[in-house]
């Protein structure tokens, strides 16, 4: 399978090569820093990356477990942001014809080929709906446990982005207190794209623990990134977030009074 998957991984970026001979280097480049992505960028657009799925490779066939298997090698040996992208347009297209077992023992293994928060969040779609699923959440939940503790970065985002993707996708949510633990496991992580992934879940949590969630901002208020709390205040009405954003000023002035004070307290005596 791995020389075929070769085969059909150059089949596909010749195609993307050819198609792209018209886009200058400055303009994937732009593509290329917005993605944040260390993988090459041919500059395509989503309509004609949509238009190349459709067509399709001579790899496509009405068997699409095994054209699915094909995508798999495809991503995980690719270095091209998307040829990548061509794997989850195919998925997106053929999901339902996919075993969700199959899906299961194909698609966590992506995220250590992630590198962009376009190819995680593609990603999280796929996996949220493994969360969901009956037959493969406990399974799904092991690797999400694991990854909340992972060295990489996208790991540690997929732990929490994969839980709710965009909540209102989902016709099953897990409990809060289950979510809850691993968005505060991340409170302090260091890396912008995992604060991202904080903020976004704690606004999709909200969307579904409205009361809960909000009280958890408002205990934890102190501790969020500016990005967190700027995602994870976005569908709240104009009052809670004001309420939110004065109790951050408070408690923001209140760490500075109190790392400025000297030990002990009160004012310190000058000598006479």
């Amino acid at each position: 399978m791995a020389l075929v998957t070769n085969k059909y991984t150059k089949e596909l970026e010749n195609t993307l090569k050819a198609l792209s001979s018209h886009i200058s280097q400055e303009s994937a480049g732009r593509v290329k820093q917005y993605m944040s992505t260390g993988h090459h960028v041919y500059g395509l657009g989503t309509k004609a990356q949509n238009e190349i799925g459709k067509k399709g490779f001579s790899f496509h066939s009405k068997d699409r477990e095994q054209t699915f298997l094909i995508y798999d090698g495809i991503f995980r040996n690719s270095q091209s942001f998307e040829a990548k992208n061509l794997a989850f347009i195919f998925l997106d297209q053929n999901y339902r014809h996919i075993s969700p077992g199959l899906q299961l023992k194909v698609l966590p293994a992506w995220v250590k080929h992630v590198d962009n928060w376009g190819h995680s969040d593609n990603l999280s779609k796929f996996l949220s709906r493994l969360v969901e699923l009956p037959e493969t959440q406990e399974k799904m939940l092991r690797h999400i446990t694991a990854w909340n503790r992972s060295k990489n970065l996208w790991e540690r985002r997929q732990s929490l982005v994969a839980l709710f993707y965009y909540a209102r996708t989902r016709k099953q949510h897990l409990p809060f207190d289950y979510v809850i633990g691993l968005v505060g496991n991340l409170l302090p992580d260091p890396e912008y794209f995992v604060q991202k992934a904080v903020g976004w879940t704690l606004r999709e949590s909200y969307n579904v623990y409205p009361k809960e969630t909000y009280r958890f901002l408002s205990e934890h208020i102190a501790s969020l990134s500016p990005y967190a709390f700027t995602a994870s205040t976005e569908k709240m009405n104009a009052k809670e977030k004001a309420a939110l954003k004065e109790k951050r000023l408070t408690a923001k002035k209140e760490t500075t009074l109190r790392r400025v004070s000297p030990a002990g307290g009160g004012r310190r005596r000058t000598k006479t």
